[in-house]
């Protein structure tokens, strides 16, 4: 786990700008303890400037993977231009490691940009899924008798949900809980705030359901991994990470998107997996206004 001013630093991709003004123009260079990168979550235009009347210059696909040098409240400043912040989600540093075969079951994460779940161990079996970075699957079984290892994954009610490849995934160490803090949901502003001995620590966008009612909860339940959203003519996004559950509500990190700020349907508050992850051991107490 980070400390606090390492999240902080990692997380200033998502963070930075968040609170400014649609007229004000701009770029703070991120400083982090490793180099920022994001996953390109749809194909998107990289543009001379930042705006979308400018020259296109660039083209990233799905699931590419990019540093990300600047941000402003709209755009990131790539290598070689600006696109939208809705386009690409910020990563985890990506550390490259041999498979393991730990005792199962247990948690894992999506290390690299995507991982896919097949129906039985081979790379040209039929698609279960796609599991976006920081997604996170229950490991209930291993397969080492391969060039390349699997992993079976299962639902939360231990149900085989298919097999991934061991190497696009790492294992999710024990979480300290620590449970110190207030967070704050503004349903107006689709905006969170949280809260540390009556001082403001730290500000970002969220995604707060339109369920979601006004209220002061306490935090009742946390489960790392392997949740299941539904989503209305849209395909179900499986290993949801990070959930805290607040009365009849969770708290989810959010891999398939990044347009926090908009609200969305259902009865849950979404936020990037990198942010999620911290709240999921700082928060006590979550207050919707």
């Amino acid at each position: 786990m980070y400390t606090r001013r390492q999240f902080l630093q990692l997380t200033g991709i998502a963070l930075v700008g968040s609170q400014l003004s649609p007229a004000v123009r701009w770029f703070q260079p991120l400083t982090a303890p490793m180099p920022q990168q994001g996953r390109a979550l749809t194909a998107a235009t990289i543009y001379a400037q930042a705006a979308v009347v400018s020259a296109p210059v660039a083209r990233l696909w799905p699931d590419s993977v990019t540093p990300i040098l600047a941000a402003d409240s709209d755009w990131y400043q790539l290598p070689d231009g600006f696109t939208p912040r809705a386009a690409i989600q910020p990563m985890k540093p990506v550390v490259a490691a041999l498979p393991v075969a730990p005792t199962a079951p247990f948690w894992a994460e999506v290390a690299g940009p995507v991982a896919s779940v097949r129906h039985y161990c081979a790379a040209n079996a039929p698609l279960v899924t796609r599991i976006g970075h920081g997604g996170i699957m229950r490991v209930v079984d291993y397969l080492p008798d391969t060039p390349s290892p699997w992993y079976g994954v299962a639902l939360d009610d231990g149900t085989l949900l298919g097999w991934t490849q061991a190497v696009h995934w790492r294992r999710v160490a024990d979480s300290r809980l620590t449970g110190s803090i207030t967070l704050e949901l503004d349903r107006r502003l689709q905006q969170l705030t949280v809260w540390d001995d009556n001082h403001a620590v730290l500000q970002a966008p969220c995604s707060i359901g339109q369920a979601v009612a006004r209220g002061d909860y306490r935090v009742s339940a946390r489960e790392t991994g392997g949740g299941l959203l539904q989503r209305a003519s849209e395909s179900a996004c499986f290993g949801v990470p990070w959930r805290v559950s607040f009365g009849d509500y969770e708290l989810i990190g959010a891999y398939w998107h990044n347009d926090f700020g908009a609200q969305l349907p259902g009865a849950t508050v979404q936020v990037t997996p990198l942010l999620a992850e911290w709240l999921y051991t700082t928060a006590a107490r979550i207050v919707v206004v």
